[in-house]
């Protein structure tokens, strides 16, 4: 059952946002991401495929605690692919804990 979605334009060039997007972490206008790892990163036929896990600490409400408990640290697999002929990025964000219950995909 999906709940929510969104979508958004960036009105910047291309290149600007695609930057952006591979350097959004670390943040320090989000201190709830405590870091990022690149796990995999390859080039195939042009295309830059990265595979990051990042780390958050989030303060959820307490009826989402007994979901999907209490654990400090909260996993996430990020995975890319970055076609500049194409000039198309894919970006999907994926939680890696308590998938049974929640699942978020950015």
């Amino acid at each position: 059952m999906k709940i929510w979605t969104t979508e958004h334009t960036f009105n910047h060039p291309w290149n600007t946002v695609v930057a952006a997007a591979l350097r959004k972490y670390p943040n320090p206008l989000n201190e709830a991401v405590l870091g990022a790892d690149v796990i995999d990163r390859k080039v195939e036929n042009g295309i830059l495929y990265t595979h990051r896990l990042v780390v958050s600490e989030f303060k959820f409400p307490s009826y989402a605690q007994a979901i999907i408990g209490h654990a400090k640290e909260h996993y996430a697999s990020e995975r890319s692919h970055v076609d500049p002929v194409k000039q198309e990025m894919i970006l999907r964000t994926r939680n890696c804990r308590a998938s049974s219950q929640i699942i978020l995909i950015q």
